[in-house]
């Protein structure tokens, strides 16, 4: 009669074959993840997750039990297989589609965040990102509000929010200093709190920069998010321009991600017009499955379908570790173990990057790990050879 423990192979090699694709994942995601539909970028995700663990619980079994003997059931893992490329592109499709709020109407104002850091006079020392600007507003009806702020070490309101037909003092741009993003959000969020600046919820701030904040670490990344959170909940989206090839991509993708904005990236100040009219489009709640979510009204309900979708996902995962273990006979403990690793992978997504401003590739990674966890008894693979 054989002692009942677990695999330690097993499970090792499992939770490492996640870590392995979630580390490769994150290579393709960062290279893709803006130039690829969603829809065909989540499907091709999790459908190389589901081929990459089930080979290496294969291989596993395979070479660490080579004394049992029996096929895998073909057509259960293809059945399988065909269900995770489907569903998860149908997912990706619902989660960014699903509204539970109604549309976004056009913008009725623009409050322009511009970088006057010590960088800006080498990125744009002609000061072209304000006649961006004034292009941008050239077509809008003369009672068009828009309102502008410079940050560098501080940052400050130069024009409050009135009409374009007015034209009221603007300070004379000056570079100089760092690049505080953060202080440039909490100077807007005191303001509004104050009643110094008004913003109606049809307002698109753009924020502009050409370089690293100086002033969000990755310990600060947490503090962001709730700064971002309270634009979202007061309905203002923010997009972000980037300037340069040394910009905080990461950091300008998180603020447009959370708020609902768009992220365009400026090369040569030649774009700047471009870029600017871009980051101006109306644009809908942005939401992705393997990414951040832009916060809005019922924030919470978006979180529980990405949990339920996740989980749903990584079932069919441990289908196919459990179609591929049935010849070692004791697979409920692997079913059991996938299905918790599929619901905890799917809260780690979750919580990790809405609620704890986790790195987006540290949640994924975690995520794959989990969803690779495989708990296989050796007691009956033991009884079956003796």
């Amino acid at each position: 009669m054989s002692r009942r423990r677990f695999s330690i192979r097993m499970l090792a090699g499992s939770i490492l074959a996640g870590f392995a694709y979630g580390c490769i994942g994150e290579f393709f995601f960062r290279k893709l993840e803006r130039d690829m539909p969603q829809i065909l970028f989540a499907a091709l995700y999790m459908t190389g997750l589901f081929l990459f663990l089930g080979l290496i619980v294969y291989l596993i079994g395979k070479f660490g039990y080579y004394q049992v003997y029996g096929a895998v059931n073909r057509r259960q893992w293809a059945v399988s297989l065909l269900l995770m490329a489907a569903l998860s592109a149908c997912f990706e499709f619902l989660y960014e589609e699903i509204s539970l709020s109604g549309r976004r109407q056009a913008f009725s104002s623009y409050l322009f965040v511009i970088d006057n850091s010590g960088s800006m006079n080498e990125t744009d020392p002609d000061g072209l990102r304000y006649e961006a600007i004034e292009k941008l507003l050239e077509q809008k009806d003369t009672d068009f509000c828009y309102g502008v702020y410079h940050f560098s070490d501080t940052a400050k309101m130069v024009r409050a929010m009135a009409p374009v037909s007015e034209k009221g003092p603007e300070s004379e741009a000056v570079n100089e200093g760092g690049t505080a993003v953060l202080h440039a959000l909490d100077t807007v969020l005191g303001d509004l709190d104050s009643g110094k600046l008004i913003l109606d919820q049809r307002c698109r701030m753009i924020l502009l920069s050409d370089g690293y904040a100086t002033d969000v670490d990755e310990a600060g990344r947490y503090d962001c998010i709730r700064r971002l959170e309270q634009f979202a909940e007061r309905g203002i989206s923010i997009s972000t321009v980037g300037m340069a090839g040394d910009v905080d991509t990461q950091l300008l993708m998180l603020v447009a991600d959370k708020t609902g904005g768009t992220y365009v990236s400026v090369r040569d100040v030649s774009q700047l017009e471009q870029g600017m009219r871009q980051a101006a489009q109306t644009k809908e709640e942005t939401r992705s499955l393997l990414g951040y979510r832009s916060v809005g009204e019922r924030d919470w309900l978006y979180g529980v379908l990405r949990i339920f979708l996740i989980a749903v996902l990584g079932m069919l995962v441990a289908v196919e570790k459990t179609v591929l273990c049935e010849r070692f006979l004791n697979t409920n403990s692997v079913l059991v173990s996938s299905a918790i690793g599929s619901v905890l992978a799917g809260i780690c997504l979750e919580l990790g990057m809405n609620l704890l401003g986790a790195e987006p590739s540290a949640a994924r990674i975690t995520g794959c790990m989990l969803l690779g966890i495989t708990v296989l008894y050796e007691d009956a693979a033991a009884s079956s050879v003796s």
